[in-house]
């Protein structure tokens, strides 16, 4: 499996007064962390607590990461540190409350750890990417793609909505996507 971390984001982050370095890897990755703690059954101040203990560890440790000699990855290592705080997390609250409805609540685990925490890491980096395409592009054009997407509008009601013809609508998602697919590249994910 490929580590779709940018091995140079992961060297600037050595130096932790790269603020600008810090900023894109939270951009980043902070989405990840929350996310998939709550899908693991996690309430909003409980994975924003996973989130940055991610992050504390992350700081502490960045300098002794080697991404070269690290076979498994950057992607791996991140992986296993957030799903230890999730167990944590569980084994404290089990200790806590023996027969908790917290517990009981848990998603249903039809998808492994590991397909989950994959699921995850792709879509957060296509959420990444997407944003930084949308920064890129004409406000018009973004809007355009986000209706298509994200409030799965027809091309008819976007033309109707943008006062655009089918035509410029096509252009723009077509456009968009290929931008996309170059942002994701990046990363070594296949569109």
């Amino acid at each position: 499996m490929i580590d779709s971390t940018r091995p140079s984001l992961l060297v600037r982050i050595k130096d932790r007064s790269d603020t600008n370095a810090w900023q894109e890897f939270f951009d980043l990755y902070s989405p990840l962390l929350y996310g998939y703690a709550i899908e693991r059954g996690l309430g909003h101040d409980d994975a924003e607590d996973i989130r940055a203990s991610c992050y504390e560890t992350i700081v502490k440790k960045i300098s002794e990461f080697d991404y070269e000699a690290d076979n498994s990855g950057f992607r791996a290592w991140l992986r296993t540190m957030v799903n230890r705080r999730v167990i944590d997390f569980f084994r404290k609250k089990k200790m806590q409350v023996a027969d908790s409805s917290d517990l009981r609540a848990l998603p249903d685990d039809n998808e492994s750890i590991d397909e989950l925490w994959d699921r995850n890491w792709r879509l957060h980096h296509l959420r990444y990417c997407v944003a930084q395409v949308g920064k890129r592009v004409q406000p018009q054009s973004f809007e355009v793609f986000r209706l298509l997407t994200e409030q799965d509008l027809s091309v008819n009601e976007v033309c109707l909505q943008m006062e655009m013809n089918a035509d410029q609508v096509y252009k723009i998602k077509s456009r968009f996507l290929e931008l996309i697919r170059q942002e994701m590249a990046i990363f070594d994910l296949e569109t």
